[in-house]
């Protein structure tokens, strides 16, 4: 795999780090930011003519003039080197993105399915930790307690943002996978059990994200995505069922308490269906309305948010690209991401109608789409280091699996020269590196803030580039 497809290799390598190795939201950010710059630096030096295709065809040209808004909102911002790292990181994880989709593109079908099971081996590594929390503590009469779920996580929200892009694929590989398979039984286990650390941890944007994209798969794809949404339903069913038995049956048979955080989740949502959101949605509106064109600059909400002590981040994609880099950067956003989905779409119509796996991917990655782009309307799911590399590889699958359909559209024409290409790489790594440099050793070796820091950062951390979020 590393050899045939290592753009997909160093994605998952980072993934798998900041599941097992990285301790909290910090060092998270500091695997992603040696993932994307290990990636540039592959793209730079790979004999392959990629790099000059970033920005061709319409969609291309719609993220090129994304990216350029918010290189114009770099100049007016409070904080220049944090502007600009939000730039330079959202284009290298395109790249990513795009050299991961290259790669599974130029080996077809079994590189969809070698990412699949690579993801959910990844998966039951995590899901290891949990089951050793999980006996540990009831041999020992500890509570169970929803952080036994989000090990190397700084927040609960943080794990459930990845598993927004990561549960409709491992539906799929369970989809993919015939009866009598091997591992079968182990794809199976692990995506029972995101289902139950979801409804455990009370994943609402995950689930309302997941939720929608199956409407939106039954009316777009309808009885070609039967197969896929019946093995969904199968596996939500399960997990529900593992909720019930692992969560609340066995402790109670053991005398141990259980967990009732379903029940939890009906009330919070009764109570509050924002959770406190809508201050942050109120802020954002407002700031728009005041910097229409080119936003306070990318990353700057995190600034004007410091008085209030809340979210450095609006807790919703379309704010916040309209507040930090102008409506007309979302415009340009906005078309880019419905051209992609309409491309998506036309590769299902395209594919034979006995196609089944086909079909089943289509379906996956249609809903996983929907679903983070639902997702983002009330969280960070664009914002945090470990999600953002999840959606990386999400958009991998997709472009790569829509070459793999329809090769016509991988020999695209109209890209940019390849050096002018090579420079936008060479540019966004040195603004990962400027943005990053005067703060990545510390956060490294886990220093106590600075006073000046500690003064803006006062009780709840509100994470953004580091966990204290606001500058």
């Amino acid at each position: 795999m590393l050899r045939q497809t290592p753009f997909v290799a160093l994605l998952c390598l980072a993934l798998l780090a900041n599941f097992m190795l990285a301790t909290g939201h910090d060092q998270q950010r500091l695997v992603q930011i040696g993932a994307v710059l290990l990636g540039g630096g592959l793209a730079l030096t790979a004999r392959r003519t990629s790099v000059a295709d970033l920005f061709s065809g319409r969609a291309g040209n719609a993220l090129a003039a994304f990216f350029v808004f918010g290189i114009l909102g770099t100049l007016s911002a409070f904080s220049p080197h944090h502007a600009f790292f939000e730039v330079a990181n959202l284009f290298l994880l395109y790249l990513l993105a795009f050299m991961a989709a290259t790669d599974i593109a130029q080996n077809g079908q079994p590189a969809i399915l070698r990412v699949l099971r690579c993801l959910a081996v990844m998966c039951a590594f995590y899901a290891f930790l949990f089951i050793v929390a999980y006996v540990g503590g009831l041999s020992l009469g500890i509570p169970l307690a929803l952080d036994d779920f989000t090990t190397n996580f700084s927040n609960i929200r943080f794990y459930n943002h990845v598993q927004t892009s990561t549960l409709p694929l491992l539906v799929l590989l369970c989809c993919l996978t015939p009866r009598g398979a091997r591992w079968r039984w182990l794809w199976l286990a692990v995506t029972v059990y995101w289902w139950m650390a979801l409804i455990a941890t009370n994943g609402r944007g995950t689930l309302l994200g997941t939720a929608v994209g199956c409407i939106a798969v039954a009316v777009l794809v309808r009885r070609r995505a039967v197969p896929y949404l019946r093995q969904l339903a199968l596996t939500a069913a399960l997990g529900l069922l593992a909720y019930v038995f692992f969560l609340t049956v066995v402790p109670d048979l053991l005398g141990a308490e259980g967990m009732r955080s379903f029940a939890y989740t009906l009330h919070r949502t009764a109570v509050d269906p924002a959770s406190q959101r809508a201050p942050l949605w109120h802020l954002a509106a407002g700031l728009v309305a005041q910097h229409p064109w080119l936003g306070v600059g990318p990353m700057q909400f995190a600034h004007v948010t410091t008085p209030l002590h809340m979210g450095s981040h609006p807790h919703d994609w379309v704010l916040q690209i309209a507040v930090e880099w102008g409506v007309p950067a979302l415009a340009c956003l906005l078309v880019a991401i419905a051209l992609g989905l309409r491309a998506l779409l036309r590769t299902s119509a395209r594919a034979w109608h006995d196609d089944a796996a086909n079909q089943a991917t289509c379906a996956a990655l249609l809903m996983g789409g929907v679903a983070i782009l639902v997702d983002g309307l009330v969280s960070g799911v664009l914002v945090m280091p470990q999600s953002q590399l999840a959606i990386a590889l999400y958009l991998g699958c997709a472009v790569g699996w829509q070459r793999t359909v329809n090769p016509a559209t991988s020999s695209v024409s109209g890209g940019v020269p390849h050096a002018l290409g090579a420079l936008c790489v060479g540019v966004a790594m040195t603004g990962v590196i400027v943005g990053t440099w005067a703060e990545a050793g510390a956060r490294l070796r886990g220093d106590e803030l600075t006073p000046a820091e500690q003064a803006l950062n006062t009780g709840l951390y509100w994470p953004r580039l580091w966990k204290a979020g606001h500058f």
